[in-house]
């Protein structure tokens, strides 16, 4: 029952999520963005009581695809499962909004089936369970910074690549245009929303694969320290405390602290926080700027980056009983993380070609002009609404 309860309350995370998201989108993909959301729930949980389930609870048979576990028949742990499921929901997030506004809705509803299906449940049995050959090398995530985060985080980068950025984003010489979401309080609410929802969930993931009740606290911890060090690293930076990346910073220490968040120390999960707030902000504008990666809800450097620094942060921080146990800790995180990102970005990026290939993964230019709202679903979400132009680090940085 505890577990069931943790689970109820964490999936206040993919509440967040959907506001966090919409928020960051223009008002003309507003309500687009919102429904790509609870969407992307659905597929994901059907996808993982079919098959995800099965692959997760492997029985040494082929691919753990047997008659028993298949479409949740005859489950004898429906607490453990559905704990699995809300950790699944949560690493299925990243995509919609690293692919937003500009490509069509129901082709991409194949990313969460592949991620819940397939990618998160295998790199979860070899993380979390006992015959993992991860798990008996050593290597420790029990919030899955790298199954659920890096491995979202990975499909988010190579889906934005594949697609390509949305109309108007990059000008000719390479110089980047900012284009503003069409509420910053709604995403506000969002990131209040999430760090909610991330206290049951690290405490469920704890029950689950090791640690204590710190996991709050600490994530507490890490969130206040990333925020606070983006904040002013911005301000440093541009002059101008920054919202968004002050966001980014903050989610990026969440995701980060959920490798170990019960295992670690107060002072550890601070440090953890603190240097996800510097390099997530970082990397979100090296992507924008640098890599003309568009992303518009910057989950892939939350995600990605976020859970990479989270899981190699496990093996510097944890106590070992000599150097040699100490260095081969940190190469065993490392072995997991490059693992889990290259079979994550392999499968992404077959899947985002053959979409592309086929069935098509962008909207049309007209459609794209139009917003998602009015091409894809016959709706204005904000009929008399009107956006004006905002300074951004896209301007300092001229």
């Amino acid at each position: 029952m505890l577990l069931v309860m943790l689970g109820c309350a964490a999936l206040l995370v993919r509440v967040g999520l959907g506001w966090y998201t919409a928020g960051l989108m223009r008002s003309k993909s507003a309500a687009g963005a919102a429904l790509r959301n609870v969407l992307d729930l659905a597929v994901a949980v059907l996808a993982f009581w079919a098959v995800g389930a099965a692959l997760m609870r492997h029985d040494g048979r082929v691919l753990g695809l047997t008659p028993r576990l298949l479409f949740g028949a005859r489950d004898d742990q429906p607490a453990l499962t559905f704990m699995h499921l809300v950790l699944v929901l949560i690493g299925t997030a990243p995509v919609a909004g690293a692919l937003a506004e500009r490509t069509k809705f129901l082709p991409l509803l194949a990313a969460p089936a592949v991620l819940a299906g397939l990618v998160i449940p295998v790199c979860g049995h070899w993380a979390w369970d006992d015959d993992g050959w991860l798990r008996r090398m050593g290597f420790f995530d029990a919030g899955g910074a790298s199954v659920l985060h890096v491995a979202g985080g990975m499909f988010g980068l190579v889906g934005a690549i594949v697609a390509g950025p949305r109309g108007g984003k990059y000008n000719r010489d390479g110089s980047s245009n900012l284009i503003p979401g069409h509420s910053v309080p709604m995403a506000s609410v969002g990131v209040m929303l999430m760090l909610v929802g991330w206290l049951p969930y690290l405490l469920g993931a704890a029950v689950l694969h090791g640690g204590t009740a710190h996991a709050a606290s600490n994530a507490l911890l890490a969130a206040s320290a990333g925020a606070v060090v983006a904040v002013i690293v911005s301000n440093v930076r541009y002059g101008k405390p920054d919202v968004m990346l002050t966001y980014g910073g903050l989610l990026g220490a969440l995701v980060a602290v959920s490798a170990g968040g019960g295992v670690l120390s107060g002072v550890s999960a601070v440090a953890t926080g603190a240097i996800a707030g510097l390099i997530v902000p970082v990397v979100t504008v090296a992507l924008d700027l640098v890599l003309k990666v568009d992303d518009p809800a910057g989950g892939v450097a939350v995600h990605a980056v976020g859970g990479a620094w989270g899981v190699v942060s496990l093996g510097l921080f944890v106590p070992a009983a000599s150097l040699g146990e100490k260095l081969r800790g940190i190469g065993v995180q490392c072995l997991g993380l490059v693992v889990i990102a290259a079979v994550s970005a392999a499968l992404a990026a077959g899947l985002f070609v053959l979409l592309k290939s086929t069935v098509g993964l962008r909207l049309h230019e007209d459609a794209e002009y139009d917003g998602i709202d009015l091409a894809e679903h016959d709706l204005n979400a904000y009929p008399d609404f009107q956006q004006t132009m905002i300074k951004s680090y896209h301007l300092r940085e001229a």
